[in-house]
């Protein structure tokens, strides 16, 4: 399958570019953009045969375009996966990074990849098979292994702390829904679940809603991410919550171009971190 990309994109300017491939579990996307040219960024979607292995359909596409393997100015593998923990930074130790992945999970990839929250004072650890990790690491120059909720974790805590009401954070993807409550600055809850009904989602929404004490008439329940989804969801919220609204995507974001709205969120995320 080959990727059609900007006839801008070329071998001898892809060193201006920031790129990144977002691997989910049923495919990838590939975007980049110029800092130094507005409305330059752009997104391509692909979806993986699911009766061919993960890692042999990776390196197929990865073989048939060129784009793929350029020099970037930076590169960013994003990684979205529910095998991820939180480690407080005063009990975590590098040399058993594997042993906290293991702990809570009973079938854990062989490669652990830390990334640092520095204003939470945690370590996000998540794992990677380790032959994706292997090709990812040899085909692409430099690349920044990042969790796809370390973006969002960043981002969310600015914009909550800044707000005098509760804001819970649900950012739904095709199958799976990862789940943010912030008090102020502080970081109270943060969870990944998967699910294939929208009852499924609900019931996972109100349950964190309950567990972390919001209030329903007072706070708000932020939706972003699949449109389709969040629109079925949010109908069935009505009931039980007052407040509903859309996240805030940082304005910034528009400034990479009209494609910036095709990405996911934790993309658009990232590309704000930026």
């Amino acid at each position: 399958m080959t990727i059609g990309i900007p006839d801008t994109l070329t071998t001898d300017n892809s060193e201006k570019y920031i790129m990144s491939i977002r691997l989910r579990p049923d495919g990838l996307s590939f975007s980049a953009y110029n800092p130094a040219e507005g409305q330059s960024f752009f997104f391509r979607d692909v979806a993986f045969d699911r009766s061919m292995p993960y890692a042999v359909a990776l390196k197929e596409l990865f073989f048939a375009n060129e784009c793929l393997t350029l020099t970037y100015r930076r590169t960013y593998i994003l990684c979205v996966s529910p095998q991820y923990t939180l480690a407080p930074d005063a009990v975590f130790r590098d040399n058993r990074r594997d042993q906290f992945l293991s702990f809570n999970f009973s079938s854990p990839e062989k490669r652990c990849i830390v990334n640092s929250l520095k204003e939470e004072g945690a370590k996000l650890l998540f794992g990677i098979d380790e032959d994706i990790y292997e090709f990812c690491s040899r085909s692409t120059t430099n690349p920044i292994f990042t969790h796809h909720l370390t973006p969002a974790l960043t981002m969310l805590r600015h914009q909550t702390r800044e707000e005098s009401t509760n804001r819970m954070h649900a950012i739904v993807h095709r199958k799976m829904v990862d789940i943010i409550r912030f008090e102020g600055s502080r970081l109270l809850f943060v969870n990944s679940f998967e699910f294939t009904e929208t009852n499924d989602l609900l019931y996972y929404i109100l349950y964190a809603w309950k567990q972390t004490d919001m209030n329903q008439l007072d706070d708000a329940l932020l939706l972003s991410g699949d449109a389709v989804t969040c629109a079925k969801v949010s109908e069935l919220l009505q009931t039980y919550i007052r407040h509903i609204g859309r996240l805030d995507i940082p304005a910034k974001a528009f400034l990479l171009g009209g494609e910036i709205l095709k990405a996911p969120v934790d993309l658009m995320l990232l590309m704000s971190c930026e």
